[in-house]
């Protein structure tokens, strides 16, 4: 069964949220031949997790979640071409399977990864706030999708992340090459958090299976 590796690297030239830290990856002087790096990168650098703590003072941190969590059934929902700064709508859950196990996974497509690295990746989709209601309703466990935020990051906001977070749905976000995934079936991801105790999120390995 084909394995697919849906996380960007992390480099000197990743993007981050404005007013996030930058990631820096610098050698450290050690005896040869032995190499050591020197990391300093933000708990959303890169492909990451969200934990509730992100937006929700009590919230759950990350290290609260185990593989129960990050590991399970999902179901790619595309997103065909959307705009800038478009807000998507629960139209697009009308495709979904008629039986779904609780906690499933949205993995929402959107091919918004093709701005990686350029300045239009900033003026991205969101979810609009009854799309993430709807999801929450409809029993999932985790919302993934291949933008930095689900929320606008161009007006700014937090409501489905707080709408999300309320529900003790994780979010991932800035995942990429979702296009080679089927649409409508149910496949197996995986989606592992470093293990940063007591933090609002982390950087994550994403996969899927099918």
């Amino acid at each position: 069964m084909p394995l697919l590796d849906l996380s960007h690297p992390l480099t000197m030239k990743t993007p981050v949220y404005p007013g996030d830290p930058a990631v820096r990856l610098t050698p450290w002087e050690t005896a040869l031949p032995w190499r050591v790096t020197e990391l300093v990168l933000g708990s959303h650098s890169g492909t990451h997790m969200d934990a509730p703590r992100h937006c929700l003072p009590d919230g759950a941190t990350i290290d609260a979640y185990g593989p129960d969590r990050w590991v399970g059934s999902g179901v790619v929902l595309p997103v065909p071409n959307p705009e800038s700064d478009e807000a998507v709508g629960p139209g697009i859950l009308a495709g979904l399977p008629a039986e779904l196990p609780v906690g499933w996974f949205a993995i929402i497509a959107t091919g918004w990864d093709r701005f990686w690295g350029a300045s239009e990746y900033f003026y991205h989709p969101f979810l609009a706030p009854d799309l993430a209601e709807s999801l929450r309703g409809a029993g999932c466990g985790l919302v993934a999708v291949d933008v930095p935020s689900v929320d606008s990051s161009v007006s700014g906001g937090d409501a489905v992340h707080r709408i999300l977070a309320d529900a003790d749905i994780l979010i991932v976000e800035n995942l990429r090459g979702l296009e080679r995934l089927p649409v409508g079936a149910a496949l197996e991801f995986c989606f592992a958090p470093l293990p940063l105790a007591g933090t609002d999120g982390a950087p994550v390995r994403a996969f899927a299976r099918f």
